[in-house]
């Protein structure tokens, strides 16, 4: 899911929360605090709670695209390194090829 960051009062600037929630990462917004659910888009908790986060069409983003075609692109792309995902047998949580 690509939700659209901007808020009636400015954009969201989103973080890694360290939380899930139905193995969801739950974002937060670094102004106010305010907790966004990845999968739908939702503020779960924080001044926002209630709102929704617009959802973006395929078009708006490269969805489906080859790690060594997206870095080719984006080469000042970070990655997130999802240790505990490969302990658990998703091989697919760490690209390869950097």
């Amino acid at each position: 899911m690509v939700h659209d960051r901007r808020l009636a009062d400015g954009e969201a600037t989103l973080r890694v929360s360290g939380k899930v929630k139905n193995g969801n990462l739950i974002m937060y917004d670094v102004k106010t605090g305010t907790l966004w659910l990845q999968e739908t888009g939702e503020a779960l908790a924080g001044p926002l709670t209630g709102q929704t986060l617009k959802k973006l069409p395929p078009e708006a983003f490269e969805a489906g695209i080859r790690w060594d075609e997206w870095h080719k692109r984006h080469p000042d792309t970070k990655v997130l390194d999802c240790s505990h995902c490969l302990s658990t047998g998703n091989r697919r949580a760490k690209p390869t090829g950097r």
